[in-house]
């Protein structure tokens, strides 16, 4: 066996000593772009669905209080994680189940997808959910969902707790109180709902340019003051927006806080895109990682030369630095999108990369 070089011994020396020169990680740190080992995936509504429906009686509500279903990258098995940043999934609900009041340091945001009667309260703000509507989870509010419809529900759940895990920035409580007529607090599974139900869609979301003085609801003082985005109006913007279509993007619209005027969440953003029949975007790419969701049409999404076939109610993720390019194949398609981008962007590590027509790349920083 060789003798080690003066260059391995002193590298052992410094193991030893709990140290690493930097010259032995400059492959893993020095690079000229992201090298992300999320794949791009999908996953087919006919197939989450009957796994949804199934764990209502696989899986005892005692057990579980929230029946969670969360898609795994193919890139990151076993995390459960559909992005390094973020949790994707879906949740079924049984009629006349809900879940305990509870709260956490990371954000959340929810689609609804099928059924009547879902509902999910935040604050003590009741917000009740038909298809496409968006809801949001405010990072540190108490919050509870729950179905009291007829049939089951299900809808889509987008969060960042992979985040705060990585950050090492996560928080859960169960401990919900409130006070008793004799002032002393009482331990609740569920909170009293106060106010109007869906009172922040209706307040900051139909009357466009005037919204409540002093923001009106007790979530506004976490930067937060809508937490319902009904699906009807912003579907008809959208159909309002087809002659200022981008060509990276369609029809686009971005959720925003109506007292902030930033993104839905501090971390979390939704944007809502209308493709029009037989319409193709232009490729471009980003830092942050998206996930899809198909709410109207049927079209195709080539992520760095993978191609994903997509119909209503599907899911699919596109990495954060993969070139993606969307084509609508069956008339006009809509596409939610979740993404991180506003906590990319806070950290000034969003960066974007538009592709034209003559293959001239442009790069935007923020």
């Amino acid at each position: 066996m060789p003798e080690p070089s003066p260059e391995q011994e002193f590298d052992e020396r410094l193991a030893l000593a709990g140290i690493r020169g930097f010259w032995a990680m400059l492959g893993e740190y020095e690079m000229l772009e992201p090298r992300n080992p999320e794949r791009p995936a999908l996953w087919r509504h006919a197939d989450y669905r009957t796994l949804a429906y199934e764990a209502l009686t696989a899986v005892a509500i005692e057990k579980a209080d929230r029946r969670n279903l969360f898609f795994t990258n193919p890139g990151l098995p076993g995390t459960g994680a559909i992005t390094a940043r973020l949790l994707g999934g879906v949740q079924a609900i049984n009629p006349g189940e809900s879940s305990s009041v509870h709260r956490h340091s990371a954000a959340a945001t929810r689609v609804m997808l099928e059924g009547e009667g879902a509902h999910t309260t935040v604050a003590g703000g009741i917000c009740r959910l038909a298809f496409g509507d968006v809801v949001i989870n405010p990072h540190g509010l108490w919050h509870e969902s729950g179905n009291d419809g007829s049939d089951p529900v299900l809808w889509m759940d987008v969060l960042d707790l992979p985040l705060t895990k990585m950050l090492q920035a996560n928080f859960f409580a169960g401990d919900y109180t409130e006070l008793g007529p004799d002032g002393i607090a009482q331990p609740l599974r569920n909170q009293t709902v106060t106010g109007v139900p869906d009172w922040s869609a209706h307040a900051y979301g139909t009357a466009g340019g005037v919204r409540p003085m002093g923001g009106g609801h007790s979530a506004a003082r976490y930067g937060s003051a809508q937490l319902l985005y009904p699906y009807a109006p912003t579907r008809a913007l959208l159909d309002k927006l087809r002659a200022e279509t981008d060509p990276h993007e369609g029809s686009i619209v971005e959720y925003y806080d109506p007292l902030r005027g930033g993104p839905v969440l501090r971390t979390i953003g939704v944007t809502m895109q209308l493709l029009p029949a037989g319409f193709r975007t232009l490729p471009v790419r980003r830092t942050a990682g998206t996930v899809y969701c198909c709410l109207e049409g049927a079209g195709r999404t080539t992520v760095d030369g993978v191609t994903l076939d997509w119909s209503e109610k599907d899911v699919f993720v596109v990495p954060g630095w993969s070139w993606r390019e969307h084509e609508s194949t069956a008339g006009d398609a809509v596409l939610c999108a979740i993404s991180d981008a506003p906590a990319m962007n806070r950290l000034g590590l969003l960066y974007t990369e538009f592709r034209d027509r003559d293959g001239i790349v442009r790069r935007r920083h923020g």
